[in-house]
C-alpha cells in the first residue's frame, strides 16, 4: 500500500509558559493512539512546537485503512433456524440488517449454546475521509492546565486558533474548527516576518521553512539556541551563566527566535542577599543571573528575547530599567523585614488561617514545635533544642515584605532573618531546610534539626489534613500531600533513624486539637495507607519490580530505609535457580499454615527422616540468619536461607503434613512455621512471580 507523510500544525495566539511540553507529549501519544484505533499503518511519529504552534509529524501514513475482519454475533441457532434448518425470520432479520444474504451465516458452538455468526470483512476507507476526524478529535482531546472559549465558537482550547495546516502528501486534509479552515500556509514570526509561509508534509521543509521565516520549530533546538546565546552574552562580560536548565526550558517555551543580551544593575544591590538577587531576575523577569569563576555574583543579568533587533542596547537599557525597579523594590523589603528580629513576626502568625477547624498558623507552629521536640530525640538528642527553636520561627517570614513578594523565597529569607537576629546557624539552616525536599529527588535537610522539624511538619500536616477529611482523591490533591509524604519517607530513608512512621504518624495524630469529631484510629488506618501506597510508589519509580516492593511492604514499611534494602535483597536473589522453586514452595507453606493457630515445635517428636533433616538443616542456620537479618545484611541472609531448597523439596516429597494424629500434625506445622518467620522476615515470597 502507498504511504505519505502528514503534517498538522494548529496555529494560535501565545501558549502561556509552561503549557507546551506537556501538550506536545500529549499530541504525540494521541495521535499515535489515534491512527492505531483507525487502522491506519503508519512510521515514526513526532510533535514539533512553539509558543503559537503545535506540530505534529507522520512519516509513512498509509493512504488507507487495513481491512478490518470482523465476527458479529447473532440470534441463538434454535432461533435462526427452525427443526428442519430453515432460516426464520430472526435469520433473514439479522442478514439484512448486515447486508448479506442468509446463507453467509454459519453456526457456533460456544459457551452459552449454538449461535449464529457472521464473519465478514470492511473495507478499510481511504485516509483522506478518516483523517479528518482523527486531527478534530486531537484538537478537542488535547489536555491543558486552562482552557477557553473565544468568539461565538464552543470549542475551548489553551489559546484562541488562529491557523490549521493539514497537509497529507501533496493534499490538504479538509477540516474546520473554531471558524478556521485548513490549509497549507503557516505563519511566520509574529514581529520579525509575520506574513503567511507554504509549508510542506516534509520535515526538513517545513523546519527551514519556518526558520527562513525567523521561527526555530524544534523545542530542543530553541533550548540549545538559548543556552549557547545566553552563555555567549555573559562571557562577554567576563562572566558564566549560574547553571538553570529549568530557565533555560522555559525561556525555549516562551520564544520563537531566541536572541540573548546582557546587561547590568548597580553594584549596590550586591549587598542583597543571593537568593533574593536569583529570585528578583528569574521568578518576574525570567533573567538569568551571571556569576564569576568562583561562582560569585556580578553585576550583570542576561535576558532572552523573542524577536531580533537592530539596536540590541535600546533592548538592553529597556531590560536594565525594568530590573533596577525590581532590585529597588527588594532593597526597600529587605530593609523593611530586617527592622525587626525574625521572632516578632511569630505573634501574627494567628492572623493567618491555616486551615478553619485546625486553627492558624500560630497553632499549628505550637504542634510542630511540640512534635519537633519528639522528633529530635528520637533522631539526635542534641538536635532537640535547636529543632524547637526552629520550629518556632519557622513560618515567620510568611510575614514579611520580601516572602510576600516573592513567596518561593519562604524558608529561605526566614534563614536569612534569622542570622541577622542573632540566631544560631544551626536554628537557621532548619528553618531553611525544614521544606526540603521541594520536588521529587531534591535536596534532603543536613542538618537533624532540620530534618526533626521538616518531618513535624509534615506529618502535622498530612494527619491533620486526613483529620478534617480531605484526603486526595483521583489526581486531585490541592494540599501537596503526595509530596509531603514522599518527602517524610525520603527524609526517614536518609536519616535511618530509631524512629517508624508509625510511631510519628501517632505522635501527629496526638498533638492535634480537640473537637475535631474524627475517628483517630481510622485517620491512622487512613494516614498509614497512604504512606504504604507512597513508599511502593517511589520504590516502583526507582526501577523495582512492582511485585518485589509488595513482598517487601507486606512484611513491614514503617521503616523506609529496612524496607528499601529488604527490595534490595529479595532483588539480588530472586535470579538465582534455587530461588523460584523456593518461592513456590513457600506459597505452599503459607497456604498451608493459613488457619494454624500456633504451638511449639517439638524436635522428639519429628520421626520422619525428611522432617528430621529439614530440621537440622534449620538448626544449623537460624541464628545466623537471624543474626545477617539484624545487622540488616538480608542478601546474605536469603542466600543461607537458599541452602534449604533440598530439604524443602524432600520434606514436601515424604512427609504427609496434614497428619491425621493433631500432634504430629500440629508439630509439623510450627516446623514450617519457624521456616515461614524467618522469610517473612524480609519478604512475603507468595506476592512475588516463579523467577
Amino acid at each position: 500500500m502507498n504511504r505519505r507523510p502528514l503534517l498538522f500544525e494548529i496555529g494560535t495566539e501565545e501558549l502561556p509558559a509552561g503549557f507546551l511540553p506537556g501538550a506536545l507529549e500529549a499530541l504525540e501519544d494521541l495521535a499515535r493512539r489515534g491512527l492505531e484505533a483507525a487502522r491506519l499503518a503508519h512510521g515514526p511519529v513526532r510533535t514539533l512546537g512553539t509558543p503559537r504552534r503545535l506540530a505534529l509529524f507522520v512519516d509513512g501514513l498509509a493512504e488507507a485503512q487495513a481491512d478490518l475482519e470482523e465476527r458479529l454475533t447473532g440470534p441463538p441457532a434454535a432461533a435462526a433456524f427452525d427443526g428442519k434448518g430453515r432460516p426464520t425470520r430472526a435469520a433473514e432479520g439479522f442478514a439484512r440488517k448486515h447486508g448479506v444474504d442468509v446463507s453467509a451465516l454459519s453456526v457456533e458452538e460456544t459457551d452459552r449454546g449454538a449461535y449464529v455468526v457472521l464473519d465478514r470483512r470492511v473495507p478499510g476507507r481511504p485516509a483522506l475521509e478518516v483523517l479528518p476526524g482523527i486531527l478534530a478529535g486531537l484538537v478537542t482531546a488535547l489536555p491543558f492546565p486552562k482552557t477557553m472559549r473565544w468568539g461565538a465558537h464552543d470549542l475551548r482550547f489553551a489559546r484562541p486558533i488562529r491557523w490549521l495546516v493539514a497537509l497529507f502528501g501533496d493534499d490538504v486534509v479538509p477540516l474546520a474548527l473554531a471558524g478556521v479552515r485548513s490549509g497549507r500556509e503557516s505563519r511566520g514570526h509574529r514581529f520579525a516576518a509575520p506574513g503567511p509561509v507554504a509549508v510542506a508534509a516534509d520535515l526538513e521543509a517545513y523546519r527551514t521553512a519556518l526558520a527562513d521565516r525567523f521561527v526555530t520549530a524544534d523545542p530542543a533546538d530553541r533550548r540549545a539556541r538559548v543556552r549557547e546565546a545566553a552563555e555567549a552574552a555573559a562571557a562577554a562580560r567576563g562572566g558564566r551563566l549560574l547553571p538553570d536548565p529549568e530557565l533555560i526550558d522555559l525561556n525555549a517555551d516562551l520564544t520563537e527566535y531566541p536572541v540573548a543580551v546582557c546587561g547590568d544593575f548597580d553594584r549596590r544591590f550586591l549587598e542583597l542577599p543571593r537568593p533574593v538577587l536569583v529570585t528578583a531576575m528569574r521568578e518576574h523577569q525570567k533573567y538569568f543571573a551571571v556569576v564569576d569563576e568562583a561562582g560569585d555574583l556580578l553585576p550583570h543579568f542576561v535576558a532572552v528575547n523573542n524577536t531580533p533587533s537592530p539596536r540590541p542596547e535600546l533592548v538592553t537599557r529597556g531590560h536594565e530599567r525594568v530590573l533596577r525597579a525590581r532590585l529597588a523594590d527588594a532593597a526597600f523589603f529587605f530593609e523593611e523585614d530586617r527592622r525587626r528580629p525574625l521572632e516578632a513576626y511569630v505573634p501574627g502568625l494567628a492572623d493567618v488561617v491555616f486551615h478553619a477547624p485546625l486553627g492558624s498558623m500560630l497553632d499549628k507552629t505550637r504542634r510542630v514545635e511540640a512534635l519537633a521536640r519528639f522528633v529530635a530525640r528520637r533522631l539526635d538528642p542534641a538536635a532537640e533544642a535547636g529543632a524547637a527553636r526552629a520550629a518556632r520561627l519557622a513560618k515567620a517570614d510568611l510575614l514579611t515584605e520580601m516572602v510576600g513578594e516573592f513567596p518561593t523565597l519562604q524558608g529561605i529569607m526566614g534563614r536569612e532573618y534569622a542570622l541577622l537576629s542573632g540566631e544560631t546557624p544551626e536554628v537557621a539552616d532548619a528553618i531553611r531546610e525544614h521544606y526540603l525536599p521541594v520536588r521529587a529527588g531534591g535536596e534532603l535537610p543536613a542538618g537533624a534539626a532540620g530534618a526533626a522539624v521538616a518531618l513535624a511538619d509534615k506529618a502535622d500536616t498530612v494527619c491533620a489534613t486526613f483529620a478534617i477529611g480531605l484526603q486526595p482523591s483521583g489526581t486531585a490533591d490541592p494540599y501537596g500531600l503526595r509530596r509531603l509524604a514522599l518527602g517524610v519517607i525520603r527524609i526517614l530513608e536518609d536519616r535511618s533513624p530509631p524512629l517508624r512512621l508509625d510511631e510519628l504518624v501517632d505522635a501527629a495524630l496526638a498533638g492535634l486539637p480537640e473537637g475535631l469529631g474524627a475517628d483517630l484510629d481510622a485517620v491512622r488506618r487512613e494516614v498509614l495507607d497512604f504512606f504504604r501506597a507512597r513508599l511502593v510508589h517511589e520504590l516502583a519509580g526507582r526501577g523495582h519490580p512492582a511485585d518485589t516492593v509488595e513482598a517487601a511492604v507486606r512484611c513491614g514499611f514503617e521503616d523506609p530505609a529496612d524496607c528499601r534494602r529488604r527490595v534490595e535483597a529479595l532483588e539480588a536473589v530472586r535470579g538465582r535457580p534455587e530461588f523460584a522453586p523456593l518461592g513456590t514452595a513457600f506459597k505452599r507453606v503459607m497456604n498451608i499454615l493459613k488457619d494454624f493457630q500456633g504451638g511449639g515445635l517439638d524436635p522428639e517428636r519429628l520421626a520422619e527422616p525428611a522432617e528430621r533433616s529439614l530440621h537440622e538443616a534449620l538448626s544449623g542456620m537460624e541464628a545466623e540468619v537471624r543474626q545477617r537479618f539484624h545487622d540488616r545484611d538480608y542478601e546474605a541472609g536469603l542466600v543461607r536461607l537458599l541452602d534449604l531448597k533440598p530439604h524443602v523439596d524432600r520434606f514436601f516429597d515424604e512427609v504427609m503434613v496434614m497428619a491425621e494424629d493433631p500432634a504430629v500434625r500440629r508439630n509439623r506445622l510450627a516446623l514450617l512455621r519457624r521456616i515461614a518467620d524467618l522469610f517473612l522476615a524480609v519478604g512475603d515470597l507468595s506476592a512475588m512471580a516463579a523467577g
